[in-house]
């Protein structure tokens, strides 16, 4: 009876962190309920990055859990005047980086959602501070020849709507062109060739972070901050460079999981 009692106690104690609750994150790409008019048919910057991050937090061993976008978009048709209200909540915030709490307290509660993370991405220039979606860049840049540079920012903030706080933030900018700051298309292949290192830069750099930085912040000792030598981008989106950390020696953990250096860059 006693080693029976034994094993159900080291049961319950090597089971209980599996079955401890996960914080529920909804992540609100700016871009979510925007009318997809680009020429290219692609998926807006925000929401490339935002599938990442939500995939990201998907795998992070029931720490985290978020819906999928899809999931999301169902849920605000259902209810027009909430979509309406989210749609100018994240109009508000892409356009003059302005945050209205309440608005997320409602959508955060419609959801059953404490915590939301909303972030947006869009292009600027040096002659223009106009934002525009990256796409709507491209074309131009390819009809036009256009060889300025263009800075490609995305920008995030994770709020606590039941007390309307700001838990996290962080924004971060790349030069999307090659190192003679051409950025653009001639034809539907090369685009999709950006596409594809635009997913690339979202999945091992802007996502990457923000999940980091999002899970640091449930789970301050999660994350092993790494001093490193941050170099500038030399013109191409893929041209960055990172040090992979060693995985601290198991004698000097308490069995924590680890997950990589954190990247401070945003």
């Amino acid at each position: 009876m006693k080693a029976l009692v034994k094993i159900l106690v080291i049961l319950a104690f090597l089971i209980s962190p599996a079955c401890a609750s996960a914080f529920d994150v909804l992540v609100l790409p700016a871009d979510l309920l925007s009318t997809k008019e680009n020429y290219y048919n692609f998926d807006e910057m925000s929401e490339i990055i935002a599938n990442d991050v939500i995939n990201n937090f998907n795998r992070s061993n029931g720490k985290i859990k978020s819906l999928g976008l899809y999931e999301i978009r169902a849920k605000f048709n259902q209810n027009p005047e909430l979509k309406n209200e989210a749609q100018k909540a994240l109009d508000k915030y892409k356009n003059i980086n302005s945050i209205d709490y309440e608005a997320f307290k409602r959508i955060g509660k419609d959801f059953s959602h404490k915590y939301v993370l909303v972030l947006t991405s869009s292009v600027s220039t040096e002659k223009n501070s106009l934002k525009r979606s990256v796409w709507e860049v491209l074309e131009v840049s390819s009809d036009f020849n256009v060889t300025y540079p263009f800075k490609l920012e995305t920008s995030a903030v994770l709020l606590d709507t039941s007390a309307n706080l700001v838990m996290w933030s962080g924004s971060c900018s790349i030069n999307p062109g090659d190192n003679n700051n051409s950025f653009k298309a001639e034809n539907y292949a090369q685009a999709n060739g950006q596409l594809e290192k635009l997913k690339l830069y979202s999945k091992t750099a802007v996502a990457a972070s923000i999940s980091q930085n999002v899970i640091l912040r449930f789970y301050p000792k999660a994350i092993r901050p790494v001093e490193r030598e941050i170099k500038e981008n030399s013109g191409g989106a893929l041209k960055f460079d990172r040090n992979i950390p060693e995985k601290p020696k198991k004698e000097n953990q308490n069995n924590e999981e680890f997950y990589g250096e954190m990247i401070y860059g945003i």
